[in-house]
């Protein structure tokens, strides 16, 4: 019989377990995971949140963490076991490794360069700083992956040497921690400041004990965002000792301040008992976080702060409901739902005050600040997933992109915690914008978001200007010319078709016109998109498998990879080619000519079919250019392939960085049937669902059927039909989506 995974918010009161045996310490008892508030409603099998495994992505290139977080959470509390610095440790922990050093409050989820990690608090019983002077040269301890537990909204982990149990969970803008320890040693915490030095560096920290149960302080640190602050308030649920430190060297006094600190806190009568610590933090300042804590956790247990942060990520994975028997497929849909919504994060306190892309304190009126937009990648399919599941928070996503605009005077290309760090090409806050405005999901002013995108596009770095004085961008001039010529015809596009739905017809043309500038480097004699000179000339020895993005015409990928890469103008581009039979030959080589590739090639470059190269972004629309050609299937047969191959229930189970959740998100929209190949012009290109049946729970109690008739996983689209009447075009609009009804796929 077939399972359908639903929601009950009574059956997240199966919160409480039983108890361990008695005789045992409580630490090591709970090493058993039995314990109140260790047994998880997820032991349900119904419980939707069974299928979220977060170890998911922790390794191989993944670059996940397993930690707690609510949906778009500030806080994002996970274990660190960073001891150097390493490439597959950008988000402080790989799940090769079995050494801790603490939990740090704030993590990045999937992205290729390492940052946060503040505000390290690492639980020990031996002596502070002796137990520094080891090989690893920290405070540390080590575990068993049998004795480490993730879920949504929780993780846990038991050091034996120790003897102490760490449970974590937490709400937006608090970490709640809860330490169980034994009888050895004296119980103590490392508040540890001047963690992480290679991918954040210190440069001003601050403690202060308020009381023997509270202490408050702050990190400011320059890495990949160059100006970071973050503050924060602790509370006890246990009176400590203290000492604090300035780079391992004991200090007098209740506070301090230097580059590097540490307070380790002492708590003899924590014995064989439960220590809980609240950490409310803040951009802001200590108040700020104060009023945080106060707000989201002060009269809350750790039991009730988990079961309300579970029944937030149930009501969010409750959006899509899947009914079948394949425990494994749900397991990786749901644990990709589950990282799709990990980002943006929230940045505003509870008050509205949030730090300003201009340094400044700036307040949120009438709407929740939001950072972290990885827009590069995540243009592409995670913000219109968001449109469908939360078409309520797009507004909010769009006025935080307005207000970096305000504050920085230009919109964000990759912000992070209201830095710009200029990485990766395009300006793709503008598809992001255009599209929210042309669903109706924003109540930003059109000519407010016009000019903000034209501001976007008439920059006199980064090629722009090339741009628009060549009409592409010579290879001589600008490094990657052909991928940014292109990307940035994309968003021109976006930029044409605001300026039209408002009547500007000036702007329509220029842009428009802009739009189709990608047909200048497209080389019909190899069928490639190809680099030229100033003069016009195609650049000399040209090979499409050639990368090495310092010096090369290409972001992170070659020839091969960027050709397709059109999604305004798919017919324009089979045009080019000179036929749909000539187009369709070009696509199949893709996937069929040898992997092998020249020159320094990135470790972003990675899971491979062909040339093709589903671990990094400009290639993930491209199975779905067949939908535009009479050879549909085969796109399906590829969607198929790359579901399987790419995408596995393990911890090393994604074939590259999730980069904030576009990964995650691309296989949402394939398994649920379609997907935006241009992610603004509001259509979802057909491909293959993988369930018979799922259900998207949509605003105003309506919710659209998606059904698989006759689907064996191995046959192909015959028909699809919304409520009943086939639909004789390769897509579904996204008012049909949200009208609700029925979508049914049938296979033969």
């Amino acid at each position: 019989m077939k399972k359908i995974i639903q929601i009950s918010l009574l059956a997240s009161c199966m919160l409480l377990g039983c108890g361990g045996d008695k005789s045992e310490n409580p630490a090591s008892a709970q090493s058993s995971h039995s314990t109140e508030a260790n047994v998880s409603s997820t032991s349900n099998a119904n419980d939707i949140l069974a299928y979220v495994d977060p170890f998911i992505g922790t390794g191989g290139h993944g670059h996940t963490f397993p930690g707690a977080t609510v949906p778009f959470g500030m806080v994002q509390l996970s274990p660190d076991n960073l001891t150097k610095e390493r490439w597959d440790w950008t988000s402080g922990y790989h799940y090769s490794d079995d050494t801790l050093v603490g939990f740090s409050h704030t993590h990045l989820s999937g992205t290729g360069v390492g940052d946060l990690l503040d505000i390290l608090v690492m639980p020990f019983v031996s002596s502070y700083p002796e137990n520094t002077k080891n090989d690893i040269g920290r405070t540390h301890a080590k575990y068993q992956k049998s004795d480490e537990q993730a879920s949504a909204g929780y993780y846990s982990v038991y050091l034996p040497k120790e003897d102490i149990k760490a449970e974590l969970t937490a709400t937006t803008r608090v970490g709640v921690h809860k330490y169980t320890f034994g009888a050895q040693g004296v119980p103590q915490l490392l508040i540890d400041l001047g963690f992480a030095q290679n991918y954040d560096k210190a440069v001003d920290t601050y403690f202060k004990v308020e009381s023997d149960t509270t202490l408050v302080g702050h990190r400011k640190s320059t890495g990949w965002a160059k100006n970071q602050p973050v503050y924060f308030v602790m509370q006890f649920s246990q009176p400590f000792e203290y000492q604090l430190y300035q780079e391992r060297k004991a200090v007098a006094g209740a506070s301090t301040q230097a580059e590097k600190t540490e307070a380790v806190l002492s708590f003899s009568q924590a014995k064989n008992s439960e220590l809980t610590v609240k950490v409310g933090i803040s951009y802001v300042s200590i108040e700020g976080a104060r009023k945080n804590l106060a707000a989201e956790a002060a009269q809350s247990t750790f039991a009730q702060v988990r079961q309300a942060t579970e029944n937030q990520w149930r009501e969010q994975l409750n959006k899509i409901l899947v009914t079948s028997d394949d425990e494994q497929s749900k397991t990786k849909f749901y644990t990709a739902l589950y990282h799709s919504f990990l980002a943006p994060h929230v940045f505003s306190d509870v008050d509205g005050a949030y730090f300003g892309a201009d340094g400044n304190i700036q307040h949120a009126e009438g709407y929740t600040r939001y950072t972290l937009f990885s827009l590069w990648d995540t243009f592409r399919a995670l913000h219109p997933l968001l449109t469908i599941t939360n078409p309520e928070m797009v507004d909010d996503l769009v006025k935080s992109m307005m207000a970096f605009h305000d504050e920085a005077g230009v919109l964000p290309t990759w912000d992070l915690m209201s830095n710009e760090t200029d990485v990766m090409i395009g300006y793709h806050a503008v598809p992001v914008l255009v599209d929210a405005y042309l669903k109706g999901l924003t109540s930003v002013e059109p000519e407010k978001l016009l000019a903000a995108s034209k501001k976007s596009a008439m920059q006199q770095r980064f090629g722009i200007d090339l741009f628009a004085k060549y009409g592409y961008i010579p290879s001589e001039l600008e490094v990657e010319a052909v991928s940014k010529t292109l990307e940035y015809a994309y968003d021109d596009w976006a930029i044409a078709q605001l300026a039209k739905a408002i009547n500007n017809q000036a702007d329509y043309q220029n842009f428009n016109q802009r739009a189709q500038s990608y047909k200048t480097l497209f080389d019909p004699s190899t069928g490639f998109m190809r680099g030229k000179d100033a003069n016009g000339d195609w650049v000399k020895n040209f090979s499409p498998t050639h990368v090495d993005h310092r010096t090369t015409d290409y972001t992170e990928a070659n020839a091969w990879q960027y050709t397709w890469f059109v999604p305004h103008d798919v017919s324009g581009l089979i045009d080019l080619f000179g036929s749909q039979t000539a187009f369709v030959n070009k696509l199949d080589a893709l996937f069929t000519v040898s992997s092998e590739m020249e020159g320094d090639v990135s470790p972003d470059i990675s899971g491979l079919i062909g040339q093709y190269a589903h671990g990094n972004e400009p290639c993930h629309h491209i199975p779905y250019l067949y939908a535009f050609t009479d050879q549909a299937w085969k796109g399906e047969a590829r969607i198929r392939e790359i579901r399987e191959v790419m995408y596995r229930a393990e911890p090393d189970g994604l074939a590259g960085n999730d980069d904030v959740g576009q990964m995650s998100s691309w296989y949402i929209f394939s398994v649920l049937g379609f997907y935006p190949v241009n992610p603004a012009n509001g259509e979802f290109v057909f491909g293959t669902p993988l369930f018979n049946q799922v259900t998207i729970n949509l605003n105003d109690g309506k919710a659209l059927k998606i059904n698989g008739v006759n689907n064996n996983g191995n046959n192909y689209v015959q028909q699809v039909k919304y409520n009943g009447a086939a639909v004789n075009q390769h897509f579904v609009t996204y008012q049909q989506i949200m009208n609700g009804g029925e979508l049914t796929f049938q296979f033969k």
